[in-house]
């Protein structure tokens, strides 16, 4: 993977994207409108500026779950899987690119979104902007992280078609069961993703949490990589993959 394909890759997705300026552009009213909502109706129970960097984060974490299997599945439905086994570059790092620019993207479309949520909802950024971006960082230290989780589904689409349905279920199951919108009382989910952990940071910066994050995307990427590949040799084997 070099500069140059990353670059390609990037602006190829952004004349593809604009492509689609009516859908975009309701895609992102509906974004406005429901984190607005859950910022006005969770004002007074929890801290705003918490909620608004959780609901930011999981904006980038919906795709973070479910675009590898998108990305694999899209392999397999246009019969390229084979090339890009094939060819010099392995498959995991097509996939890496593809995750880079798509957390590119999602910048790109996040940041005048969130902005403008963020004045109209007059968010208390409490820790100035030194600290608002440090927080901002670790916000994408979990995104990045959560990407390695779902790597590790996407490995499941070399296997079973329609691994995408499930995922898509598990981006809106993160946000109501997970301790994005309220604290979690079930620890198996509290310790199985990092919202938690990054509220905690969020209220009280300190270094532990902030190690406790890394370790969490290090984790993800670990076994997400040891699922994919795996999978992948299963498919193999069975032969599955020459047969799409």
């Amino acid at each position: 993977m070099s500069l140059s394909d990353l670059t390609r890759e990037f602006f190829r997705q952004l004349q593809e994207m604009s492509q689609f300026k009516l859908n975009l552009l309701f895609a992102n009213l509906s974004i406005v409108i429901m984190v607005s909502g859950y910022l006005d109706y969770f004002t007074g129970h929890q801290s705003v500026e918490a909620l608004f960097f959780l609901l930011f984060t999981w904006y980038f974490a919906t795709h973070s779950i479910t675009h590898p299997t998108f990305f694999v599945e899209d392999e397999v439905y246009d019969r390229t899987l084979i090339s890009v086994i094939q060819s010099r570059k392995s498959l995991v790092s097509v996939l890496l690119l593809k995750i880079i620019v798509q957390m590119l993207i999602d910048l790109v479309k996040a940041i005048p979104l969130f902005l403008l949520i963020a004045f109209v909802m007059k968010v208390p950024f409490s820790h100035g902007v030194a600290g608002s971006l440090l927080i901002f960082l670790l916000c994408f230290v979990a995104i990045f992280g959560l990407y390695g989780m779902g790597l590790g589904f996407a490995g499941f689409s070399l296997l079973y078609s329609r691994t995408s349905s499930v995922t898509g279920l598990i981006s809106y199951f993160m946000l109501f069961f997970t301790g994005i919108l309220t604290h979690s009382t079930n620890l198996v989910l509290t310790y199985l993703f990092p919202y938690q952990y990054l509220r905690a940071f969020i209220l009280q910066p300190n270094l532990a949490t902030a190690s406790i994050l890394g370790l969490y995307a290090i984790i993800y990427w670990v076994i997400g990589l040891l699922v994919f590949y795996a999978l992948f040799s299963h498919a193999k084997k069975k032969g599955a993959i020459f047969n799409v």
